[in-house]
């Protein structure tokens, strides 16, 4: 084992990598009910401006078991408030992850991506809420446990949004960053194209 020196000039993609990838953990997920028969589609984007010296968690129950988020507002503002309003509306319970990548059939995979996909009702890799808003600039890489939006423009966000679940730092860095997994590693691992989101 040996030290490490620091780079004295960190690329501009590495910028709040450190931040936004360390394992802050969450507290313990809370216990929590599915809303039946959420809305799928809304007329306008929501207005929740998440504070930048709040932490926020996420819980996300599947069938494998609950995977929790830390949210980084602070890095992707535009990309939390979406995915938090859309969760405490209950958009996503029920969905299911549409698609894991690499894959050879079904919604197209992002080239170089270990991924697993929800948050289209369509399950066609094109659906989303009814509006978008615009994306956040990209920063940190999708490694293991990163947690993202995603879309056909990367220059706009809805509800879809994916799991990094191997090291996909190859993929094109053109999806929100806002969150990074810290418990339920073991779900995360297991998660297949098919599994339910219960609630977030």
């Amino acid at each position: 084992i040996t030290g490490c020196a620091a780079s004295t000039a960190a690329h501009p993609s590495a910028q709040g990598l450190v931040s936004i990838q360390s394992a802050v953990t969450c507290p313990a997920p809370p216990s929590h009910a599915a809303i039946a028969d959420p809305p799928r589609h809304f007329a306008v984007a929501p207005h929740l401006v998440p504070s930048h010296n709040i932490g926020y968690c996420a819980y996300i129950a599947t069938g494998r078991g609950v995977i929790s988020v830390r949210l980084r507002p602070e890095h992707a503002p535009n990309a939390v408030a979406d995915f938090i309003d859309l969760a405490q509306r209950g958009f996503y319970d029920g969905l299911r992850f549409y698609q894991t990548c690499p894959a050879t059939g079904g919604a197209t995979c992002p080239v170089g991506a270990s991924i697993a996909l929800s948050g289209d009702p369509t399950e066609t890799g094109s659906g989303g809420p009814g509006y978008s808003v615009a994306s956040d600039p990209v920063i940190g890489n999708y490694l293991f446990g990163a947690v993202a939006m995603y879309g056909n423009d990367p220059s706009t966000i809805g509800s879809q949004f994916f799991f990094s679940t191997g090291d996909s730092h190859t993929l094109a860095r053109k999806y929100d960053i806002f969150g990074q997994v810290t418990g339920g590693i073991p779900a995360l691992a297991a998660l297949q194209k098919g599994d339910t989101i219960t609630w977030i």
